[in-house]
């Protein structure tokens, strides 16, 4: 099984997609509608009513920035569960060093300013960015949680922002 968290409009067929609410041009409904809730201190109240080790893969693209790093740490915690043996874990989010390079260099649209703070067109909390990450806080927030052979590769979704995302790949 794949998993898509954070899904969005991104509802591929060949993936299980979950997100808090459906996104109307989705191409097809989510398979299960779930928003995280956490206790103040980021513990996860409502895990994933899925299997430990059900998932091949976990994918997450331009999720895990709109939560917050103390609560961030259960969620990766959470992909470490779902995944088996060898899974393979997939994120992209913007990547805060390049999209502050962006923003320096006068970019105040995607690619400087949404990248650090979300997208306040929709004035919708979900669209708002909570923290932000380069190759090493990401590096190391999934080494805390048990992932290795972590790598950082150019984005390959939301239009392949290279000079604004990155992609981290995980193996459990």
């Amino acid at each position: 099984m794949k998993l898509n968290i954070g899904a969005g409009k991104q509802t591929w067929p060949e993936f299980f997609c979950i997100d808090a609410v459906e996104n109307v041009k989705a191409s097809r409904p989510l398979d299960l509608v779930h928003a995280f809730e956490f206790e103040k201190d980021g513990a996860l109240k409502n895990p994933l009513p899925l299997e430990n080790e059900i998932a091949e893969e976990v994918h997450s693209y331009h999720f895990i920035e709109h939560i917050y790093f103390w609560e961030a740490e259960n969620i990766v915690k959470e992909f470490h569960r779902l995944l088996k043996e060898g899974g393979k874990l997939v994120i992209e989010c913007p990547d805060i060093l390049k999209c502050a390079h962006n923003f320096i260099n006068g970019r105040t649209d995607q690619m400087g300013m949404w990248g650090l703070y979300g997208d306040w067109v929709h004035k919708d909390p979900f669209m708002m960015h909570s923290h932000g990450y380069h190759p090493a806080t990401i590096t190391e927030l999934l080494k805390s949680a048990g992932f290795k052979q972590i790598k950082i590769l150019n984005p390959v979704t939301h239009g392949a922002r290279v000079a604004r995302d990155m992609r981290v790949e995980a193996i459990k």
